[in-house]
Formats: structure tokens, sequence, C-alpha cells
């Protein structure tokens, strides 16, 4: 009778906990794949620092953030009942624990200490990615490593999680080809409300590959996270057909990164596979062939960064650079790398005067869009001008601004259409001539690191990157982007984007949980590496994991990605546990 119950019990414990890891599944697999419309009404202060007006139509993010919310409440409450039912033990790891409750506590600090509470807690628009949001991510994590206990839970989970890639790579397909699936009827009936259903809705990617996660940029961070357990499960697949899907996912994974033309992805990938190399060295040395391809595909990687690294500083370097706007009264001096420009406005006349003060002969023609003034002088014959009502459009190539006319002032047009007279300068590390560098990046970050001296102990709150960042550093933009009419809403750094929001003793904290992870990881499978399935898996994990955040160097934490690699991450603990029991 004992031995009867005794199994019973046990049975009963393995459905409980397939039930448990349910929640983190519809994470893992069916959050990144949700595109639904929500139209959201902006608060008074994203209004200020967005384009676009006080209502966002938006596709990508919210419902994920919301489901992922759900979910991860949901699993939060399965997993207390479980423990105080006893089924689940929760042992105390010094190194898991401390530095999640410290990356915790700060981002509550920085949500109740913040300027922007309602953006702190609930995310910005377009990202959404606030205190809960940020909170159930390490919580997350944290119950993973309790949760996943055997290799029946991890072929689960990778399993759903490589289904949820295979549809956003099939989708992804259909986008390189020029047939978005989300233009098609069909598919616009999926992701609509029926009242929108017949809108003139177009997705503007072009060709480029972003599936269902927001950006061409998040693929490459969900490749390089994903594609090390694609090629693990190719090994550990149980049947061939399993096996064989893994190898086609695996060459689908490239094909969308490469669709992508996300950099990012790229330096991720490849220090992924720089550490697979480590990990496989004596298989790989036995197989010169291996070799060969493997410095192939370095080769051809370092090609194609070295060529946008230079392109972009080229473009930096002879492009148009504006070095000063200046405005007084009626006259507004720019004064670029190349040329000084005067305009002046002596009601009703409008005139344009050089460096040294000599008008500008022009050539003056009407258009659909307004009046457009050429110069005679081919020292300024990449300058055209648009006169539309009071607007005048001053355009160097690719680079342009817009300036008011008013009977008696002019002034530059700013973010949100407001009159500007007064040129912000906002502290700065000097890159000039690089602002583009890193599509422009080297920009984002020389304005976003002189922030973080403000930021020590707490950040100015969850997602409020965009509300923080100089906004108005005009002249900055425009050497950056070719335009002032750019918002920054992002660091595209992962690490500086933690620093501002939370505070850079919040980023140390999560260093801290990654160094730990990192050490166990390398002990257990470069050091003395394990050969049961839990072991390999493990390794691929890691591997994941050390790709994502070398692509956040270049990346952000976005809602459609960083669930999965915080679940990853949990899971990546618990393969590092088994893998040490099986040592023992």
């Amino acid at each position: 009778m004992g031995r009867k119950k005794r199994t019973a019990t046990k049975r009963a414990e393995k459905k409980t906990s397939l039930v448990d890891i349910m929640p983190y599944v519809f994470i893992i697999a069916v959050v990144p794949l949700i595109v639904y419309l929500y139209v959201d009404k902006l608060e008074p202060i994203e209004v200020s620092n967005w384009r676009g007006g006080d209502q966002y139509y938006d596709l990508l993010s919210w419902w994920k953030s919301r489901w992922f919310i759900i979910a991860s409440s949901l699993g939060l409450c399965l997993f207390v009942i479980r423990s105080i039912q006893g089924r689940i033990q929760i042992g105390w790891k010094p190194g898991l624990h401390i530095p999640s409750a410290l990356y915790i506590l700060f981002i509550i600090l920085s949500t109740i200490t913040s300027r922007y509470v309602s953006v702190a807690l609930n995310g910005f628009v377009a990202r959404y990615e606030g205190m809960l949001v940020l909170l159930f991510y390490v919580l997350d994590m944290i119950i993973l490593t309790s949760l996943v206990r055997d290799e029946r839970h991890l072929r689960i989970i990778s399993g759903s999680l490589l289904v949820s890639a295979f549809i956003i790579c099939l989708i992804g397909l259909s986008q390189l080809a020029g047939y978005n699936f989300f233009n098609t009827g069909f598919g616009k009936s999926l992701i609509l409300p029926a009242r929108y259903t017949a809108s003139e809705l177009d997705f503007k990617f072009g060709t480029m590959v972003y599936g269902t996660l927001v950006n061409p940029n998040y693929v490459g961070s969900y490749v390089a996270l994903v594609f090390p357990i694609a090629v693990a499960a190719i090994f550990l697949a149980r049947k061939t057909a399993f096996r064989i899907g893994a190898g086609i996912l695996s060459a689908l994974l490239l094909v969308i990164l490469i669709g992508s033309d996300s950099g990012a992805g790229l330096v991720g990938l490849g220090a992924g596979a720089l550490i697979a190399v480590i990990y496989f060295r004596k298989y790989i040395f036995r197989h010169k062939i291996i070799i060969i391809l493997a410095a192939a595909v370095a080769l051809a990687g370092l090609g194609l960064l070295g060529q946008r690294v230079m392109s972009e500083i080229n473009a930096g370097i002879h492009g148009y650079y504006v070095e000063e706007i200046i405005i007084e009264g009626n006259s507004a001096r720019i004064v670029s790398s190349t040329e000084t420009l005067t305009v002046r406005h002596d009601a009703p006349d409008i005139t344009f005067h050089n460096a040294d003060n000599h008008q500008l002969k022009i050539d003056v023609s009407d258009a659909e869009q307004g009046r457009t003034i050429r110069f005679i002088d081919p020292a300024y014959g990449k300058y055209t001008l648009t006169l539309s009502g009071e607007i005048l459009w001053v355009r160097n190539g690719e680079a342009e601004l817009a300036l008011r006319i008013r009977q008696d002032s002019l002034a530059l047009v700013g973010n949100r259409g407001e009159d500007t007279q007064v040129i912000a300068k906002p502290e700065a590390i000097n890159v000039k001539g690089f602002e583009k560098l890193g599509s422009a990046r080297a920009y984002i970050w020389s304005r976003a690191i002189p922030l973080l001296k403000n930021k020590i102990l707490v950040g100015s709150g969850p997602d409020s990157f965009a509300i923080e960042f100089p906004q108005d550093d005009y002249i900055g933009k425009i050497n950056a982007y070719n335009t002032p009419y750019m918002i920054v809403d992002k660091a595209h750094n992962l690490y500086l984007q933690i620093a501002v929001n939370t505070g850079v003793l919040s980023l140390l904290a999560f260093m801290a949980l990654i160094a730990v992870y990192a050490v166990s990881s390398v002990r257990l499978y470069f050091v003395r590496p394990g050969k049961s399935p839990s072991a390999y898996f493990g390794a691929a994990i890691f591997i994941g994991i050390c790709s994502y955040l070398a692509a956040g160097l270049f990346n952000d934490s976005v809602i459609a990605v960083a669930p999965v690699f915080w679940a990853l991450l949990g899971m990546g603990f618990a393969c590092n546990s088994m893998s040490a029991r099986e040592q023992k």
C-alpha cells in the first residue's frame, strides 16, 4: 500500500511540475509571437518627448508586455502555492539570490524616486519595459532555477522555443522576399481589431527582416540567443526528423540574421562562435575542414562589419557637419564644416549671406510643396531651400533643418513644432566627426555617458531613457542623423540602458549575477566538461547567453526578446545545478 501511495505521489508531482512550467513555456514561445494593435494614449511627459501626437498605434510591444506580466503573475502564484505545499524546495544560493535581490531593490528604488513615476511603472511609449516587467524578468529567472529539475523540462521548454523561432523565421522569410505576411489581408485580420481591418496599415521596413520582434536590430539579439540551442538540438534530438528540423531551423536563423542586417547580431553570433570553438576544440582540431569553414565565416563576418564601420566613418568625415547654429532676432547663422550660411528676414524680404556677409544670388522656382530656392554660387550648390508658408526648410544633401519665419524674428523649429532660439549644447564626450559611427551609437553614447554621474545609487526610473536624454540637442542630432527631428528613445547598449534607468549600482548587481553564472558555467563545461544531455544543454544555453550579452553592447533590452534571455538564464542556472550533481 505504501509503495502505491509513493508511486501515485510521484506521478502527481510529475504532472504538477509540467503544469508549473507552462507559464514559462508561454513566455518563451508565445510572447515573442504576439502582434496585435493597441492604441496607447500617451502621458503628458511622453508627448513632450515623442513625435506623433498624443496617441500611438502599437502593434509589436504593448500586448507582449501585458501578456508577459499575466503569464509571469500566474507562474509566481503557482510557484508560491507549490512551495507552501512542499512540492518545490527553494535552496539558498548566495551567488544567485544576493545580486538578484540587489538588482530588484535598485529597480524599486529607481521607480519610487523617479520624476516620471507613471513611465517608470508602465514603460515608455513603444517599449513598455516598466517596473513590473523588469521585476518579473528577475523573478522568472529565479523561479526557473528551482522549477527546471530534469532533462524532460529542458526538452519541453527548449522545444517550445525552437518551434516559436521557426514561426518567426517563416514570417521573416516572407518579409525578406518582399511579401510581408502582416501586409496581407489575412495577416491584418489576425493583428487588427475588426474595425481596423480595412485600414491602410502598411509595415515600412521594406525587405528587412524583423519577424515579430519589433525591429530588425532585435532579430540579431534573438538569433544570437537561440542559434546555439538550435545547433545543440541537432545532436540532442532523439528522432531523425527532429534533428533535420533543428538543422533547417539553424540555417533559417542565419538567413533571417543576414536579412535583418543587424551588426549587433553578427557581433553576438561571432562571440558565441568563439566560445563554441573553445568548447569543441578537441573535436574541431581533428577535422581541418571545420577549421577552414569557421575561418572563412569569421573573415566574411569581419569583412562585413569592417565595411559598415568604414562607410559610417567616411559619412561623418566627408559629409555635412554643423558646427554651430546662432539665432539672433531676425537672423539665423548656420556654421558648417564647409561654409557659413546666414538667413536674414527683413520683412517682407528674405536674404541669404555667406561668411563675409555678402548676399548670395539665388534662383527661385515654384513647386507644389512651396517655393524652391537654390544658390548661384557653386560653393553653396548642395543647398536646396524650400519656403512653405512660414516654414523655411534648409537642406544640404541629406541634412535638413526647419526655420520658422515670423514678422520680426526667426526661430529653429523644435521636436514638437515649438520655436527655439537658444540652441542647447548638452554635456558630451567629444566624438566630433564620428557621430554617425555605429548607426549613430557613438552620438547616443557620447551624450548618455555624462548622465551617469548623477545616477550612481538610483537611476531616472525604468524605461525613462528617452526622457533623460537631451532631445533638444539639435546640432548633435543633425550631425548624427542628418535631421534634428529624431527622438532617441533607447541607449542602443544594454549596460548603458540599465545604468541610466535603474542606476550604476543596479548595473553592478546585474553584472555580478552574470559573473556568478559565467564562472560556474566555465568550470562545469570547459574545465571539467560533462557528457550528459543536461551538460550539453547547459553549454548551449551558456553560449547563447554570452552571444546575447555581446550583442547587448549594441542593442537594448526589449520586451520581444528579453523574456527569452531571462528565462534561458534561469534554465542555465538550473542546468549548472544538475551538471554539478552529476559530477559528484
